[in-house]
């Protein structure tokens, strides 16, 4: 995934359906705001970033799984 995607979470809820939904695929997800960073298969680690800030996902997945990511996602990241 070249493409930074910007995350934007509303509520828990969302980082619930947003960790469920990546951890379904064998690639890595870090999850940036500012210069803090948590691996984004980890809603522990969400929970300890301010979720009324945008943040950025990057990862090493591919082109095909990235479309898909981002379609389940739609609510949450800004493509």
């Amino acid at each position: 995934m070249d493409k930074i995607l910007e995350v934007k979470f509303s509520n828990i809820e969302e980082v619930n359906k947003f960790v469920r939904i990546i951890s379904k695929y064998d690639a890595d997800f870090d999850l940036y705001c500012g210069s803090y960073s948590v691996d984004a298969k980890s809603i522990l680690g969400i929970m300890t970033m301010d979720l009324r800030n945008k943040m950025w996902m990057k990862s090493n997945c591919d082109q095909n799984d990235r479309e898909k990511i981002v379609d389940e996602l739609k609510s949450i990241v800004a493509a």
